[in-house]
């Protein structure tokens, strides 16, 4: 198989200018893939050699570490491929790497293993004789992450439980609603014909298909408590929960009780389960039914909103060993209030444990980077001393993306600003380097639905 194309731009050497990039010369990428085909023993000390050269620069760097977000694909266990990407990751001075392996309603396990109730990533490629049924994509990045040096943490949505949950019978009740009984996918556009029986997978989504689940049932806890188990199993550094809210709809400032997510079977007997007496039940049961305003009982609605995603999020990261680093991923904005009006995605970043690290996407659209750093600013100001802060940022090295300043403005303006952050990370790979996405993602095509 011939060396994938990567297109971004190097400079020589390892080397810690003003953003910290410490990123190696394309030479010396090309120096290991010879390697890797010609001389697998030189190749795996080359890629030791490399890891702690830049480890070595990290440390001598104002930022410390360093981090990239990376979608796997089938087509990546195939030989040679993810050590070609995990290769140029180490190259571009990236220290830290977040793999999805829960994502829009598939999961990054071997078709073997999977007792869950989403489809393997690999589920297709397996059913075409493409891959073999125990093909553990997760675990072959952990591993050869760990070979070059690599930090590797899992990325999962959380609340965010992906359109074909839906396709489950038996997981109906486990749905958030609002006071309309809708769903949060209830208003898609999507060609429900087309995307039924996991193919909503392979197709644009938007907003309103992420299927939200009631934080307060059981079954959703215990679904996603399964899979983190099994993401553990192949020892990660780390993991980060994405989408720990609600949906993002309108009015984006609410004041209404009836388009709070609060109305499941499970969160509405929780609920109603916080009144005292029989007199509070029925009048907090008229107030979730339609009666008129009520300051106090909005408060009680709205705590008990928030207080469904804290008790969500302490449920699913149980099972991890407490050395292991726990990272939520969130807006700045998603605990926004304004009087009575709170943001639509009811997301309590701020009352998350301050020992959890926090990777606030500051994904402001400004061309000299203070917008971005601005929003850093703000998470500091709501966060513990002792808690990690890790701002995401969106864009590509060198040239503005889509309205963000090129990665290294923005870098140059939080250190500016903000000089004790020490961590950062990028998102996307795909955005940084769209040849390589591109000719992975078809390396083994996707289904067709012509």
């Amino acid at each position: 198989m011939g060396q994938l194309i990567f297109a971004a731009l190097f400079f020589f050497g390892f080397i810690s200018p003003l953003w910290a990039d410490c990123r190696a010369s394309l030479d010396n990428y090309r120096a290991k893939q010879k390697l890797r085909t010609e001389n697998p023993i030189g190749y795996q000390k080359r890629i030791k050699s490399d890891g702690e050269k830049l480890q070595q620069c990290r440390q001598q760097s104002w930022l410390k570490s360093q981090g990239i977000w990376l979608r796997l694909y089938p087509g990546d266990a195939l030989p040679g491929v993810m050590d070609q990407v995990l290769d140029r990751i180490v190259d571009l001075g990236y220290s830290h790497v977040f793999v999805e392996v829960f994502y829009d309603g598939r999961v990054l396990l071997p078709v073997s293993q999977n007792q869950s109730p989403w489809r393997s990533v690999t589920a297709e490629a397996v059913k075409e004789g493409k891959l073999p049924a125990d093909t553990d994509l997760w675990q072959m990045a952990v591993t050869k992450g760990r070979e070059r040096g690599l930090k590797v943490y899992g990325w999962l949505f959380t609340l965010n439980f992906g359109y074909g949950y839906g396709e489950n019978a038996d997981r109906v009740s486990v749905l958030a609603r609002n006071g309309r009984g809708e769903t949060s996918i209830s208003n898609s556009k999507i060609d429900r014909e087309l995307a039924k029986n996991g193919n909503s997978f392979y197709l644009p989504l938007t907003e309103t298909e992420h299927l939200f689940i009631d934080p307060y049932h059981p079954q959703a806890q215990q679904d996603a408590r399964q899979i983190v188990r099994q993401f553990l199993s192949a020892k990660p550094d780390g993991m980060v929960f994405d989408y720990i809210r609600f949906p993002n709809t309108k009015p984006t400032m609410n004041d209404r009780v009836e388009n709070l997510w609060i109305y499941g079977e499970a969160s509405r007997q929780a609920l109603m389960k916080t009144a005292k007496t029989s007199a509070a039940r029925q009048e907090l049961q008229n107030y979730l039914d339609g009666s008129e305003n009520n300051p106090q009982l909005w408060q009680q609605a709205t705590d008990h909103a928030y207080n469904g995603v804290l008790q969500f999020a302490r449920a699913i990261t149980s099972p991890i060993p407490p050395t292991m680093p726990i990272g939520t991923v969130f807006f700045p904005g998603g605990n926004r209030r304004a009087g009575q009006k709170l943001d639509s995605r009811m997301q309590p970043w701020d009352r998350f444990p301050p020992s959890w690290q926090r990777h606030p996407m500051t994904y402001g659209l400004c061309l000299d980077g203070k917008c971005v750093a601005q929003e850093v600013e703000q998470v500091l100001t709501q966060s513990s001393p002792q808690t990690l802060v890790c701002p995401v940022l969106a864009g590509i090295w060198s040239q503005p993306f889509n309205g963000h300043a090129p990665l290294e403005v923005q870098m140059a303006e939080i250190r500016r600003r903000t000089p004790q952050i020490t961590c950062l990370s990028h998102f996307v790979y795909g955005w940084i380097e769209p040849e390589s996405d591109r000719e992975r993602k078809f390396l083994i095509p996707p289904p067709s639905f012509n």
